[in-house]
């Protein structure tokens, strides 16, 4: 008997709401076809489910049809996540020596389905983009390498390439109390939406189906990290119909109408001077949930770099941690949602009363609002595609709130614009006691935005 796709060695066997196994594969069989452990279904002429097999292992599962038998080792039920998006999610922080010491010695139960189609203990360094079966994924990254200064098609020793796939899955093990984890890397660096289209063909969204029904076709979720290629005119135009478009095909195709998807709101570009379509990418981020609904979007604007663009391996311990318990809010309802911006309120100064300041409101904030040193990243901005004014004297936090104190009167703050987050030449350090940042946003129109309608001058 020969099994073409849906059960390997090593494999991660997504449970189904009653923990057992779930899994569709596909194999030619002579005469009826058995197995050890669990039982099976047959949905056509070379498909089965597999099922019946409880949370956790390793097993071993002997397969046999009449003629002959097969056994696969190492197989785990637990669940599996879709890591996708672009660089960053590919990782492309630095490999320093406390990353090399974990994947000395990974946890079994961790794993994931590399790039070169096999199982193994999930590392900090998921993505092997050059040894990807798929021409859309290895010869662009080959091409590219070999005229790098590197000079060479796929790197010999890899100094960078963590990501945050392995602490969300981790995390997740931890969230589940143990239960099995395994991740499916699909992230490309530089691509954009239209790459990801459901409806093309040899592209990176098919090259992550096929990727998931070599896996069974069942996944847990999807943990997605892309943005940093819409930052321009088209990209944001489309940005939330292709994010629909794509998040949809998803769930059709891999069997979940619900399927819980996280995003990260992405972080700067040091070396990019073009402040306001980056912010109006993150701004269309952050409301991503309000048309897409069991999605939650995480944040990143306070995490630091290993380069010009890319978060560092420190930053995606943090970015991990944020993106499972995000997920774990999402299918669980335990555990606390991400951050969210809430309202202004303009209130009068301390001790000053001609001038005012502007107070910002937070919801499902872990805690207090705390910062390492002086609180950072806010701006006001005189037109929403202006730059920001010179017009903030102190941040106060609050409890769930920030006060932004300035010299302008109440009734010219309200036809101000704010902004947390403003381009890429911002320092933001504002998160709750939980590690959670606070979204970026903006720029908003302030009196858009009033928790409460006072009279602040006639045009209000």
């Amino acid at each position: 008997m020969k099994i073409n796709y849906g059960l390997l060695n090593g494999a991660v066997l997504q449970r189904d709401e009653n923990g057992f196994c779930k899994c569709i594969f596909g194999a030619e069989a002579f005469g009826e076809i058995k197995t050890s452990l669990g039982k099976f279904e047959k949905i056509n002429e070379n498909a089965y489910i597999l099922s019946g097999i409880p949370i956790g292992g390793p097993y071993e599962i002997i397969i046999s049809d009449d003629k002959e038998s097969l056994t696969l080792s190492d197989i785990y039920v637990g669940d599996l996540w879709l890591l996708a998006g672009q660089s960053n999610m590919e990782g492309a922080g630095k490999h320093r020596g406390k990353y090399k010491l974990y994947d000395e010695n990974p946890l079994a139960d961790v794993r994931a389905y590399y790039m070169n189609e096999s199982w193994g203990a999930a590392k900090t360094q998921l993505h092997q983009l050059w040894e990807s079966i798929d021409e859309c994924i290895r010869a662009p990254y080959r091409n590219y390498r070999k005229k790098s200064p590197w000079g060479e098609e796929f790197p010999k020793v890899q100094t960078d390439g963590v990501g945050p796939g392995l602490y969300f899955a981790l995390e997740m093990r931890k969230l589940t109390e143990g239960v099995p984890q395994g991740v499916i890397p699909c992230g490309v660096g530089g691509s954009n939406l239209k790459q990801w289209d459901p409806d093309g063909v040899d592209n990176l969204y098919s090259a992550a189906k096929r990727r998931v029904k070599e896996c069974g076709s069942y996944i847990k979720g999807v943990f997605w990290h892309q943005g940093e290629s819409q930052t321009d005119i088209p990209g944001i135009e489309s940005f939330i119909s292709d994010m629909k478009k794509l998040v949809s095909g998803m769930r059709r195709d891999f069997c979940d109408e619900k399927l819980p998807f996280v995003e990260v709101q992405i972080n700067k570009f040091v070396a990019c001077y073009s402040d306001i379509p980056w912010s109006r990418t993150r701004e269309l981020q952050r409301i991503l949930e309000n048309y897409i609904d069991n999605l939650t979007t995480v944040y990143s604007v306070d995490l630091e770099l290993d380069d010009l663009i890319h978060l560092s391996s420190e930053s995606h311990e943090i970015l991990g941690f944020r993106a499972a318990e995000a997920m774990n809010y999402l299918i669980t309802g335990k555990g606390e949602a991400s951050p969210s911006f809430d309202s202004f309120e303009i209130v009068e100064d301390d001790f000053v009363p001609f001038r005012s300041n502007i107070r910002v409101n937070f919801k499902n904030i872990k805690g207090e609002l705390t910062s390492l040193g002086v609180p950072s990243g806010f701006s006001i901005h005189e037109k929403e595609d202006g730059a920001p004014l010179r017009a903030v004297s102190r941040l106060c936090l609050e409890g769930d709130s920030v006060r932004i104190k300035t010299e302008i009167d109440a009734e010219k703050l309200s036809e101000c614009y704010i902004c947390y987050g403003f381009g890429n030449s911002f320092y933001c350090n504002i998160t709750d006691t939980g590690r959670r940042s606070i979204p970026a946003f903006g720029p908003l129109k302030i009196k858009d935005f009033l928790k409460k309608e006072k009279d602040y001058g006639s045009n209000l």
